[in-house]
């Protein structure tokens, strides 16, 4: 990477990352370069690139954690958690939906159902979320 360095769009100081990937982000101020930011983290220019593929890759899911759930998302959610549970998952899903009120956000919604699957069923589910781009 050459040039001046520029957060990933979507990335703000909310976006949960990892101390490592914030240890390089802090210095990206669209001034430095991926070098000068590597020097000053004391890291290779390859983890910078790393930091900022994380960087942006956990800016996407946060903002889709945030958005609110309709009725396409809810009916994606509920065939990906079909897959999972089998049969069960639509009672599940509306559950959750009346319990979170009026407009709850996809993050929300996983975080509720997470806690109704077995640990090997969360895992699944966890990882369909990601893959599909959902979570």
């Amino acid at each position: 990477m050459t040039g001046p360095l520029q957060w990933p769009q979507g990335l703000n100081n909310d976006t949960p990352l990892p101390y490592a990937t914030w240890k390089v982000m802090d210095l990206v101020d669209g001034h430095l370069s991926a070098a000068e930011v590597a020097r000053l983290a004391g890291v290779t220019e390859a983890e910078v690139v790393q930091a900022m593929d994380e960087a942006g890759r956990r800016a996407r899911s946060h903002e889709r954690l945030l958005r609110p759930v309709d009725a396409e998302l809810q009916a994606q959610i509920t065939r990906m958690l079909g897959s999972v549970v089998g049969p069960i998952a639509g009672v599940l899903v509306e559950e959750a939906m009346e319990d979170l009120g009026a407009e709850p956000r996809a993050g929300q919604l996983f975080q509720h159902l997470s806690h109704e699957l077995e640990p090997h069923q969360r895992s699944a589910f966890a990882h369909l979320a990601r893959e599909q781009e959902l979570a």
